[in-house]
């Protein structure tokens, strides 16, 4: 046997056999579990007027998520935000914690760690 036939006999069934080679390792390698870091900006929400922050909060947390590589590909880190809610909140310290809880996440993608995992504000009267 020559080594064109080699090369070349039953071709359609050596491309079939490269393109299944190919899609089973993407699928086995994009299944694996991959973990990023990515800086989240906090959105404070719904202040009631005549209220504003003492000092400066912080405008970021920065949060280790964990899912899928194909999942994390697909995730837009730009469109993730840690909203706190200040509806209904007094004159006083606010402390809100399980921050992971905010994260609106794709299905399968999980908190892993959270820095700082509490963020306290202090409201004040406004003048």
């Amino acid at each position: 046997m020559s080594l064109h036939d080699m090369l070349f006999k039953n071709l359609g069934l050596k491309a079939l056999s490269l393109l299944l080679a190919v899609v089973l390792w993407l699928f086995v390698t994009l299944e694996k579990e991959s973990e990023v870091d990515v800086t989240v900006p906090v959105i404070l929400k719904n202040l009631s007027p005549g209220l504003a922050v003492a000092g400066k909060p912080p405008s970021r947390i920065d949060v280790r998520i964990a899912g899928s590589k194909i999942l994390m590909l697909r995730m837009r880190p730009d469109r993730i935000t840690v909203p706190l809610d200040l509806k209904g909140v007094n004159e006083g310290t606010v402390v809100f914690s399980a921050l992971e809880r905010a994260l609106r996440l794709s299905p399968g993608v999980r908190v892993i760690r959270v820095y700082p995992s509490t963020i306290e504000l202090k409201l004040v009267k406004s003048r």
